[in-house]
C-alpha cells in the first residue's frame, strides 16, 4: 500500500435544501451515521455533516478498495475520529459555513476551519482562551485587522489540540501560535514537535493544518453541488494520495 503523504482537502458546499440527491449520498454511510445525521434540524447542518461523514470514507475506499456503507469510522476517548482498520492513516475534520475541511497523514493530524462572526470584544475572549504574549500581539492591530487575525489564531490553536486528540480542553493557552499568515511553524506542546500553518485562502475564513511531520502541503480544493458529490470529489482525493510531498522550509515562530 502507497506511503501515506499529508494531505489537506478543501471543499467549498452549494447548502442546498436537503432532496434527493442528498437522500441517495447519506444511503452510502451506516445506519448509525445516517440516524446522527438526520437528527440535525437545518438542511445546511444535515449537508455539512453529510460530506464530513463521506469525506474520509471516500479516502479510506480508494486506499482500501472497499465500499463506502462497509466503512466503519470510530471515535477515541475525546472524540477524534480514526479508522481501526489501517492504523498508519491519521486523519481529521473541520466543517464551517460552506466549507468542510479533510486532513490526513501518515501522522497524527489536526484542521479547523472557522468562519469569522460579528464579536465585538474580540480582547475579552483573547484574555480568557489566549496565551499572555498572543493577548499582546493581537493588541497592536486595529478593530478589523485584529478579527482576521483573531480567527486565524484560533484556528491554529485549535488544529493543533485537534492534532493532540486533547481538543479545546487541552487547553488554547497552554502554547503559542504567533506566525505569519501562510507560514510554517514548529511548536513544541507537552514535549512533542508540531508542525503548523494557517492557509489564507478562504475570504471570511480561518484555516490552518496540524501535523507531526513537516512539510505541510498547499491544500486542494473542490468545488460541489450534492448531485455531482462522488464525482467531483473522488478525482480529488485520488489527486492528493497520488500527489509528492513539496518540501517547505519550517520556522520557529
Amino acid at each position: 500500500m502507497a506511503t501515506i503523504q499529508t494531505g489537506l482537502l478543501v471543499v467549498e458546499l452549494a447548502l442546498e435544501s436537503w432532496a434527493a440527491a442528498q437522500a441517495a449520498l447519506l444511503e452510502q454511510l451506516p445506519a448509525e451515521e445516517q440516524s446522527r445525521i438526520l437528527r440535525y434540524r437545518r438542511d445546511a447542518d444535515r449537508y455539512r455533516s453529510l460530506i464530513a461523514a463521506l469525506l474520509p470514507r471516500l479516502l479510506i475506499s480508494h486506499r482500501h478498495q472497499q465500499p463506502l456503507a462497509q466503512i466503519q469510522v470510530e471515535r477515541g476517548p475525546t472524540g477524534k475520529p480514526f479508522y481501526p482498520d489501517d492504523p498508519k492513516l491519521h486523519f481529521n475534520l473541520s466543517h464551517s459555513g460552506r466549507f468542510v475541511a479533510l486532513a490526513f497523514s501518515a501522522s497524527p493530524v489536526g484542521v479547523d476551519v472557522e468562519q469569522m462572526r460579528p464579536i465585538r470584544d474580540w480582547d475579552a475572549i483573547a484574555k480568557r482562551f489566549f496565551a499572555v504574549e498572543e493577548q499582546q500581539w493581537l493588541a497592536r492591530f486595529d478593530h478589523a485587522e485584529r478579527r482576521h487575525r483573531f480567527v486565524t489564531l484560533w484556528s491554529r490553536k485549535e488544529s493543533l489540540l485537534k492534532a493532540t486528540g486533547e481538543g479545546v480542553a487541552g487547553g488554547l493557552s497552554s502554547f503559542c501560535a504567533i506566525a505569519e499568515d501562510d507560514v510554517e511553524i514548529e511548536i513544541d506542546h507537552r514535549g512533542q514537535r508540531w508542525f503548523l500553518r494557517s492557509y489564507p485562502t478562504l475570504p471570511g475564513y480561518g484555516l490552518a493544518l496540524c501535523a507531526g511531520s513537516p512539510s505541510l502541503p498547499q491544500p486542494l480544493q473542490a468545488q460541489l453541488r450534492a448531485a455531482h458529490c462522488l464525482a467531483d470529489i473522488e478525482p480529488a482525493i485520488a489527486a492528493l494520495l497520488a500527489m509528492p510531498r513539496v518540501a517547505a522550509n519550517a520556522k520557529a515562530p
